[in-house]
């Protein structure tokens, strides 16, 4: 009934006969008659054995198994909002704001879980594109749907009592999860529930990846993120921390183990290069490598004066957290105009209101340090927006004579990072493991299975750095494609997927 698709109690009421021949169907106690006669399912009970879809005479009920449930995804055929084509995750938003308005708020959590085991989290960083597209926003303002997503997430946190979450029976089958920032906890998340054994391994010293490493503690605090993986594991999944691969274990160590399938979510760890005179001076750091050292509470020196180098979220979430170590004075250098910088506009905003200092069309050229090797000055060039480049945006070109230098302690560098693949160089089971220009895992777009069949990948190491909430619906997207992989079927994309068709 439709019970197993949506959850809780639900009415069957339309185009109902009343005539309760599901009731008399179900031997599990799971359909009563409701005042006005029409059936009511109760979710609890029902086990999905389709007993009342096949004796329903107007064939107007579907059940679908837990299965068909969580690996379901949008259909051309589906009637949905603009909100819930955005979503990366393809939550059923519309679904959980209902709920909510009718007081249903553990249905609520329920509906998100389906689609994103971590809504805690997203709660907090989500840059909510779904509110972009919200029909709402013609008339006045978009529903609060990140808020409201939120609210629900921490109230069962406060509340101290986890709702259940059900898995399928064991199948068997033996899945290594490589990596534990979202895209690997996701892809545990579904394989768990889908019935089959999950054993995460993670370099660092805790679970989370980037979002516990890359983000900081004022956007997402730790012990938020330590009750969210707390609920995850608890479904059953093994972990394994501070453990490397190709140093402490390796893929022929897994097949050895009998894992059947591997899912590489390894993240974008590496941070680029400025690539200019003064990078190796002390007081330079590089961006992800900076918040890392502080999530883990090293004890890093922080000048007076700091220029934090790039336009992206990376950059922005140095600077706001420089401010709130107690540098005196923070700027930002990047090299095109405030209206292409890559940055949610929100923490933008954000940072200029903590009084951060912006320098736009600002390129450095060098960093300069004193006789005993700190650093002391940023030498850049004020640009100008010429000819327009591959990407369609009017690149800038040096303005001559514009030297421009800039008195400073302290250096962080936050122009980029790509995925650290060195470990497929060194093992002789990943010499066929093709990767893009970009140094990310070549993978198939729809399935995310690599070119060794057995392993499959999703997150900032297929696609680079990206959307916590894009990393989750790949971690979900590849958990099907494993899901077909361990039970012998062909790996193939989902039917009639539907790509964020937008109606204006």
């Amino acid at each position: 009934a439709l019970a197993a698709l949506y959850g809780g109690m639900r009415v069957c009421e339309i185009g109902c006969l009343g005539l309760g021949d599901c009731i008399k169907a179900c031997s599990f106690d799971a359909i009563k008659m409701s005042l006005e006669g029409y059936p009511i399912v109760d979710d609890e009970k029902c086990v999905g054995c389709g007993a009342c879809e096949d004796v329903c005479p107007k064939n107007i009920i579907s059940v679908k198994t837990m299965s068909e449930r969580l690996l379901h995804f949008n259909q051309d055929s589906d009637a949905l909002a603009p909100c819930a084509q955005t979503c990366p995750a393809e939550i059923n938003i519309a679904k959980y704001i209902s709920q909510i308005r009718n007081g249903d708020f553990i249905g609520a959590v329920n509906t998100i879980r389906e689609r994103n085991p971590l809504l805690l989290s997203c709660g907090r960083v989500c840059p909510h594109p779904c509110e972009t597209y919200c029909r709402r926003g013609i008339e006045d303002e978009p529903v609060s749907i990140n808020q409201l997503k939120r609210f629900v997430a921490d109230m069962e946190m406060e509340s101290g009592r986890r709702i259940p979450i059900k898995c399928l029976p064991p199948t068997g089958k033996r899945v290594a999860i490589i990596g534990s920032g979202p895209a690997g906890l996701s892809c545990a998340y579904f394989l768990r529930r889908l019935g089959h054994e999950v054993t995460i391994f993670e370099a660092m010293p805790k679970l989370g990846g980037m979002i516990r490493y890359g983000i900081p503690e004022y956007r997402l605090p730790k012990k938020v993120l330590d009750w969210e993986i707390e609920g995850i594991l608890k479904l059953g999944i093994k972990s394994h921390t501070n453990v490397r691969l190709g140093l402490d274990f390796t893929l022929g160590s897994l097949i050895s183990a009998g894992y059947d399938a591997i899912f590489l979510g390894v993240g974008a760890w590496k941070d680029y290069q400025l690539k200019v005179e003064g990078e190796e001076l002390s007081g330079c750091y590089t961006g992800i490598n900076f918040l890392s050292k502080v999530a883990m509470g090293e004890s890093i020196p922080i000048g007076r004066r700091v220029v934090v180098i790039g336009g992206g979220n990376t950059a922005i979430d140095c600077c706001r957290t420089l401010v709130r170590m107690g540098a005196e004075k923070v700027y930002i250098v990047y090299r095109r105009t405030k209206s292409e910088m890559p940055a949610n506009k929100v923490e933008i905003e954000a940072a200029e209101h903590e009084g951060v200092e912006f320098l736009f069309l600002a390129a450095p050229v060098r960093i300069t340090g004193d006789s005993q090797g700190n650093v002391v000055q940023l030498e850049y060039l004020k640009m100008e927006l010429g000819k327009l480049d591959s990407s369609g945006r009017r690149r800038p070109v040096p303005i001559k004579g514009s030297e421009t230098l800039l008195e400073i302690d302290m250096v962080v560098i936050a122009i980029g990072q790509s995925p650290d693949l060195s470990f497929a160089k060194e093992e002789k089971r990943l010499k066929d493991l093709s990767i893009t220009r970009w140094d990310t895992i070549d993978a198939d777009d729809e399935t995310l299975q690599s070119s060794i069949p057995y392993i499959f990948t999703a997150g900032d190491s297929a696609t680079g750095p990206s959307l916590v909430v894009d990393a989750i619906g790949g971690g979900r997207r590849a958990a099907r494609s494993i899901d077909q992989y361990l039970n012998g079927k062909p790996v193939t994309p989902v039917p009639n997927r539907l790509f964020k068709k937008h109606i204006k």
